[in-house]
């Protein structure tokens, strides 16, 4: 869990968690802009994707430049070629002007020695919209929100510091998450969760929604006058030489004239290579160029505007896209002044539509990356502070809904299996977090998507064809047959894969080398720690599949700092029964005071269709294959389970097993491994067993 989470929420993350301070720019809006396809549409855009991230020298007998650096960040980054993009097609029934001078004076802004020209350009962008609408006449929308939304949706691998963004990537993250206000996310830090909706620049950004963006061809000139007659403004990227930086000081200090009034400055052509992007708003045009308004402040150009020549955008242009205003619906005013879970009744609300509805489950999400740190990218990344929030903000407000007072409020952090991509694990948590709390059980959801089950059904395939098979019928002999021969084949990449898998599960609970971030499940517990000593909390661990490893690891570190789990429960738990037993099985009864298992029966692992190829479940696969190619029993089988004497409050074998232990049988009926965590009948026995 975008900081905190900012979808991120999506976990609201802020984007220069980690890195050396720098000089704070003077306030302003901002974006960073996600956009998708090639760069290659000119030979200088291809130069700029494949040169170095630093300028060339300058040539020797070149005076140096005494202008302060501050006045010239510079890091667009062209968009990865991406299909999907929808290309602009102009209304033939509008005629372009003859040559276009903006009428709207906006705000010139200043990024300073920020990166994030990104989010500055789209900031500017997203005012102009609104005060063409009438939505808003003195709009003032924050570019280090959208500058901070964008980095977690880059296309671009590696840590989301200031070090710049794509136009796409800013623009994904205002579709997903809107624009917040300049007042509520002033500096390139994300701001803390806050108390009250009106304070909070999450539930402020959903007011200003992203309807649709359309790519523009950088090299057709008159579909970018089309575009720029049927809205008035564009948001580019495009190489920045070194033409562009004697436009600092073109506008003396004192000039009150305004732009319109007289002939804007020209970018000088420059025959050097542009190796640096820069993204900038094109607000008209005239015979000789395109009319740009910087983020340099005012003294650069003619009133931070300039005249961008035809011939230099042709050379240097990276990408260009034409966006309106989404609507804002009673589902998008009603999310805005919620500050925590919707609810009608005792029934949690949830926004039908997947980015809304995100939206509201993310500040229930922990999102983990690799070695058990918190993930700060994708559509939900996590902050410190998103942790914090979860108990000062949304624990506080549902202790309140529920009219606990001073009683234990039962808590339940929910591992899923870690088998699946973010698309999966988000319905998981979309079933699971308004479940639990409706049933006022606060919900806390531990997302560490691998999509490993797609990586796993991959190998098989390609196993498949290399294996050789036999003629006749499958019989079961032949069968058994198949699937050992799989085993060995898959033996050495599994072992790889799930081994790596089960690091990370171990290190969310590992405390951290000196200088690093410490681990996900150690600060969360951190924030609840003190509530469960006072017994205000009842804490609680559910697993499913994978999910069981990190629950294990968990419940170890948490008894070594003398805490308590009052239950724990798993599901078709894929942790080896050596693990459990050195790990769970003394803190039963004590540190761990209750647990229940979920599994199939023998027959029906035998006969899940899950692996594709591989005729049995996962955890033949693990168990036969998966953990050095020896056979090793784990804890969710059946025939390890039945004779290993594990100490257990109730056992649900599925499908339409009964539990043993339980005071009231409800049937679970999942036939697969991955079916636990959807299964009705394990839902109600979960949370039956959770407030026993």
């Amino acid at each position: 869990m975008a900081t905190r989470k900012t979808a991120a929420r999506p976990s609201r993350t802020s984007a220069s968690s980690k890195r050396t301070p720098r000089k704070k720019a003077p306030a302003a809006s901002a974006a960073s802009a996600s956009a998708a396809t090639a760069s290659a549409t000119s030979t200088a855009a291809a130069a700029i994707a494949a040169a170095a991230p630093r300028p060339k020298p300058r040539k020797p007998g070149k005076p140096k430049k005494e202008t302060p650096r501050i006045a010239f960040g510079r890091s667009a980054k062209p968009d990865a070629f991406d299909a999907r993009d929808i290309l602009f097609r102009p209304n033939i029934s509008v005629t372009p002007k003859a040559e276009m001078i903006p009428v709207m004076g906006l705000t010139v802004k200043h990024q300073g020695e920020t990166s994030a020209c990104t989010g500055f350009a789209l900031s500017t962008v997203v005012e102009y919209l609104l005060r063409k609408s009438e939505r808003d006449t003195r709009p003032a929308i924050s570019p280090y929100m959208l500058y901070s939304m964008a980095r977690r949706y880059d296309e671009f691998p590696g840590s989301v510091d200031d070090s710049g963004s794509s136009l796409r990537g800013a623009l994904k993250g205002w579709f997903r998450h809107g624009a917040c206000a300049q007042a509520l996310f002033p500096s390139i830090d994300m701001p803390p969760a806050a108390q009250r909706p009106e304070d909070d620049w999450w539930l402020d950004a959903v007011k200003r929604p992203l309807g649709a963006y359309y790519r523009i061809d950088t090299r057709s000139i008159v579909e970018m006058h089309a575009a720029l007659n049927e809205v008035g403004i564009l948001y580019a990227s495009a190489g920045c030489h070194e033409g562009w930086d004697q436009g600092h000081g073109v506008t003396p200090r004192d000039d009150e004239a305004t732009p319109v009034t007289r002939p804007f400055w020209v970018i000088p052509a420059s025959q050097e290579t542009a190796v640096l992007g820069h993204a900038f708003v094109i607000v008209g045009y005239t015979q000789d160029g395109f009319l740009i308004q910087n983020s340099w402040g005012e003294e650069w150009g003619t009133h931070g505007m300039a005249v961008l020549t035809y011939d230099d955008w042709m050379r240097n242009a990276m990408d260009c896209w034409v966006v309106q205003l989404g609507v804002v619906t009673h589902e998008h005013e009603s999310i805005s002044n919620s500050i925590s879970l919707r609810t009608e009744g005792k029934k949690v609300t949830l926004a039908a539509g997947k980015i809304l509805r995100d939206r509201e489950l993310s500040p229930f999400i922990v999102n983990v990356g690799n070695n058990g740190k918190l993930s700060n990218s994708g559509a939900f990344r996590t902050t410190p502070d998103d942790l914090r929030a979860i108990v000062d903000v949304h624990m506080v407000a549902a202790r309140e809904r529920w009219n606990l007072k001073d009683k234990p409020m039962d808590v339940c952090v929910y591992n899923h299996g870690g088998l699946v991509g973010e698309n999966d694990a988000a319905e998981a948590a979309a079933e699971w977090i308004p479940l639990l709390y409706e049933h006022q059980i606060f919900p806390v959801f531990l997302m560490w998507e691998t999509d490993f089950i797609t990586t796993v059904r991959n190998i098989i395939q390609d196993a498949a064809h290399d294996v050789p098979r036999t003629t006749g019928g499958i019989g079961e002999r032949l069968e058994r047959w198949w699937n050992q021969r799989l085993e060995r084949w898959l033996a050495r990449p599994g072992t790889v894969i799930w081994g790596e898998m089960k690091q990370n599960a171990e290190a969310m609970s590992e405390p951290a080398a000196h200088g690093e971030d410490e681990a996900a499940m150690i600060l969360l517990y951190r924030h609840f720690k003190s509530h469960v000593a006072r017994g205000r909390v009842r804490l609680h661990i559910v697993g499913h599949s994978a999910g069981a490893i990190v629950a294990s690891h968990f419940a170890r570190r948490l008894a070594a700092d003398g805490g308590e789990l009052e239950s724990l429960s798993l599901m078709a738990p894929a942790v080896t029964l050596k693990t459990f037993r050195e790990l769970v099985v003394p803190l039963l009864g004590n540190r761990v005071k209750r647990y229940q298992q979920f599994h199939l029966s023998d027959r029906a692992e035998e006969d899940d269709p899950t692996c594709g190829p591989y005729r049995r479940s996962l955890l033949y696969l693990v168990s036969e294959s998966f953990e050095g190619g020896t056979t090793t029993p784990l804890l969710g089988m059946e025939r390890y389970f039945r004779d290993a004497g594990i100490p257990c409050d109730a056992v649900h074998v599925s499908p339409a097993g009964s539990p043993s232990g339980a005071s009231r049988v409800v049937p679970v009926a999942s036939s697969t491994h991955g079916g636990f965590d959807n299964d009705k009948g394990t839902q109600q026995q979960v949370i039956a067993f959770i407030k026993r």
